[in-house]
């Protein structure tokens, strides 16, 4: 046993509860990287890197886009995605917030798939891998926003 020994404290942010667009801004970019290496959620996926995927919709073949032109929409988006989901947590602590990040990123594929319906309907396909995409990307980029936030520093004694 370690004498005088405490668990470590969780800091509350500097500024409370009050959105910080830049560090949103930021989580979403990150959660995007994070989605452009696992391009479903899930690394054992059958899309890879360089699969035209913006957030987990795998584009039609034969599409001539460049992939340099699919990722920048895609960390566009996810920087959009990153601001609102960073907004819905920004007054929770980390574990609830990792909770409401999975909600938000479902709320947002509703969204998604609506959009998608009504502009592009032969973009729709393969929908759960899409839905578990969103869910994860709300996940990390609510983890990404509240940890990026500036902590008081502790006292010691």
């Amino acid at each position: 046993m370690i004498r005088n020994f405490e668990p470590p404290r969780d800091l509350p942010p500097e500024e409370g509860g009050r959105f910080k667009p830049a560090t949103a801004a930021l989580a979403g970019f990150i959660a995007g990287l994070i989605l452009l290496l696992a391009p479903q959620g899930s690394p054992w996926s059958g899309l890879s890197f360089f699969s035209p995927v913006i957030m987990g919709r795998a584009l039609p073949t034969g599409m001539p886009v460049s992939i340099l032109v699919i990722w920048t929409v895609h960390l566009f988006v996810s920087v959009l995605y990153g601001l609102i989901v960073s907004l819905a947590v920004s007054h929770l602590r980390q574990p609830r917030a990792m909770i409401v990040g999975a909600l938000a990123g479902v709320i947002l594929y509703c969204a998604n798939v609506a959009f998608v319906s009504l502009v592009w309907p032969e973009w729709r396909g393969n929908e759960l891998g899409v839905l578990f995409t969103h869910a994860v990307f709300g996940l990390v980029a609510a983890s990404a926003y509240r940890g990026l936030l500036r902590r008081r520093t502790a006292v010691v004694l």
